[in-house]
C-alpha cells in the first residue's frame, strides 16, 4: 500500500514534466513529418471551376446540377384574394358589422374635418383632424380606418376611402 503512495505522488509531483514531454514529442513528429514530406505524383489534377455554367442539359446532369424549374401556375382567378390585400383583418372596428344603408351615412358622420392642403414641393399634403389626431398625411396613406385616396388641391377637398362603410367620402375645407 505504501508503495502504491509514493508511486501516485510521485506521479502528482511530476505531471507538468510528464505533459511536457508528451507534447515535445508530438512536436518532434510533426517537424519530423514535415521535413520528409514526399511529393505525391500520383494526384489527380483538379481544374480551376468554370465562371460560368453550362448550357447542354447533359453537362448539366453530369455535374449533378437540376434541371430547370416547372413554369410558375398561372393566376387565373386573381378576385378570389382580393379581400385578403384590400381590407386589413386587424383594424379596430373588426369586431362591428359594416352597416347595410350608407345612403344614411354622410362625410359629417365619419368624425374626420379636412383642416387645411398645401403643396409642399410638388406633393399634395392635407392636414386632416379625426377623433384621435390631427396630423398632416400624404396622397394613398392610410391612418386609422381611414385611406387618402385623392387630394384636390384647386377645389380644396380629398377623397377619403372609410373600410367600415367600405366606400369614398369627399371632405370640404370648411
Amino acid at each position: 500500500m505504501d508503495k502504491l503512495r509514493k508511486a501516485g505522488l510521485m506521479l502528482w509531483n511530476y505531471k507538468e514534466l510528464m505533459v511536457l514531454v508528451v507534447m515535445l514529442l508530438i512536436l518532434i513528429y510533426r517537424v519530423y513529418s514535415v521535413l520528409t514530406y514526399t511529393s505525391a505524383t500520383d494526384w489527380k489534377r483538379t481544374m480551376p471551376p468554370k465562371s460560368q455554367l453550362p448550357e447542354e442539359a447533359e453537362y448539366r446532369q453530369e455535374m449533378g446540377l437540376p434541371g430547370t424549374p416547372p413554369q410558375r401556375p398561372l393566376m387565373d382567378m386573381p378576385a378570389v384574394y382580393v379581400a385578403f390585400y384590400e381590407r386589413n383583418p386587424f383594424w379596430y372596428h373588426s369586431g362591428q358589422t359594416t352597416q347595410q344603408s350608407n345612403t344614411d351615412v354622410t362625410a359629417e358622420d365619419l368624425n374626420i374635418e379636412l383642416l387645411d392642403i398645401q403643396d409642399a414641393g410638388g406633393k399634395a399634403r392635407a392636414r386632416l383632424r379625426t377623433s384621435r389626431t390631427t396630423k398632416w398625411y400624404s396622397q394613398n396613406e392610410q391612418f386609422e380606418e381611414f385611406e387618402l385616396t385623392q387630394i384636390n388641391v384647386e377645389e380644396q377637398t380629398v377623397v377619403v376611402f372609410s373600410e367600415r362603410y367600405d366606400k369614398p367620402f369627399t371632405l370640404r375645407k370648411r
